[in-house]
C-alpha cells in the first residue's frame, strides 16, 4: 500500500543508518539539511561580491526532502562559465 509511504520511511531509515556508520567510524560526512545551509551561505557569499551562482537544480537539490531546503525554491542559470577549471582527459 503506496498510502503508507513505506518507500519514504525505508529510504529515511537508510540515510540515518548510513549517517550513524559514518560518524561510529569516525567518518565525516554532512547531510543534506546541514549541505543546504553551507550552500546558501555560499550564494549569500558570492552575492555580496557581485557574483550570480550558476548552478544545475538537480544537483544542489537533495532527492529526499528536497522541499525543505531554501535552493528547491530558487532558479538558477544552469551554463558553463569560461575560463574553468576542467579536468582534461
Amino acid at each position: 500500500n503506496e498510502s503508507i509511504l513505506w518507500r519514504d520511511r525505508a529510504l529515511l531509515e537508510l540515510n540515518q543508518a548510513v549517517i550513524y556508520s559514518f560518524k561510529k567510524s569516525g567518518v565525516t560526512i554532512v547531510d543534506h539539511h546541514n549541505a543546504s545551509s553551507e550552500f546558501m551561505r555560499f550564494i549569500k557569499n558570492e552575492e555580496s561580491y557581485g557574483r550570480k551562482v550558476h548552478a544545475d537544480w538537480s544537483w544542489i537539490v537533495p532527492p529526499m526532502s528536497g522541499s525543505l531546503t531554501p535552493q528547491f525554491h530558487m532558479d538558477f542559470p544552469d551554463s558553463e562559465i569560461k575560463p574553468a577549471f576542467v579536468k582534461w582527459p
